[in-house]
Formats: C-alpha cells, structure tokens, sequence
C-alpha cells in the first residue's frame, strides 16, 4: 500500500504484529497504533480503505463502516464457519464468520466482492463500497 501511495496507519494490539509490519515497510511512510480500538475510538469518514485480516470482533463492524469515507473501500479477510474445524485459526465460534455474513451485516456498503473459500481452513473476503452522498444541486 505504501508503495502506491497510500498513508498507512497500522492499528494493532499486538506491538508483535506491528513490529512485523513496520520490518517489511520503508521506514517513517506507516504510522503505527499499539492499540485497541475500544481506547482507540476510529473517527467517522477518516480512511479511504481499511483493511481487516485474521480478526473478527463483530460489535467493530459498524465502527469501520462508519469510519470510511464516503467512497472509501473496506477489505475484510478472515476465518469462516465451515461446520467443521478449521486448520487454523479460531475455533471459538463467536471469531468465525457465518456464511453470509458480512454482505448481511454490511447493508450500507455496495459489495464489490463477496468470496467464500473452503477447504482445510475456510474463509471470507468481503470488498465494499461506502456509497458517495449525492450533492445537492
């Protein structure tokens, strides 16, 4: 992302997985948060795309939808509830999707891309758009 352009802001609980980042990353072009986004309220239409990968905490999900611009892009990748354990990942219910869940709970958002994958571990990928406010004329 940094490569394109994009401002990074890196949020994580985990100073590990910051760290892990910010090692792959030229130095000083992402901002990293040790953080958790209960402490650390997101403002509302701040980021042009947020992407989420390896989590799930479903009460966040409105909190990233109205954190996006008008326009803005939200990429989520994580585990899915296949009925069955999963290789890896989670396996408390409550961190696995359920199928159809996202396009669901994600009403407001055009889905860009909605993909479910099976198999030793199962996933989602949900792409959505936050629609732009029509001006007033």
């Amino acid at each position: 992302m940094t490569r394109a352009g994009w401002q990074v802001v890196a949020l994580d609980v985990s100073g590990i997985a910051l760290r892990h980042v910010l090692d792959r990353c030229e130095p000083g072009t992402v901002l990293a948060v040790q953080g958790d986004t209960d402490q650390w309220p997101l403002r509302e239409e701040a980021f042009d795309l947020i992407v989420q990968v390896d989590f799930l905490e479903r009460r966040l999900l409105s909190v990233l939808e109205r954190s996006l611009k008008p326009g803005g892009l939200l990429l989520i990748d994580t585990f899915l509830d296949q009925g069955r354990a999963n290789e890896s990942g989670p396996s408390r219910p409550e961190f696995l999707l359920k199928p159809g869940e996202l396009p669901a709970v994600l009403g407001s958002l055009h889905v860009c891309r909605y993909d479910e994958m099976r198999g030793a571990t199962a996933r989602a990928c949900f792409v959505g758009r936050k629609p732009v406010r029509k001006s007033a004329s």
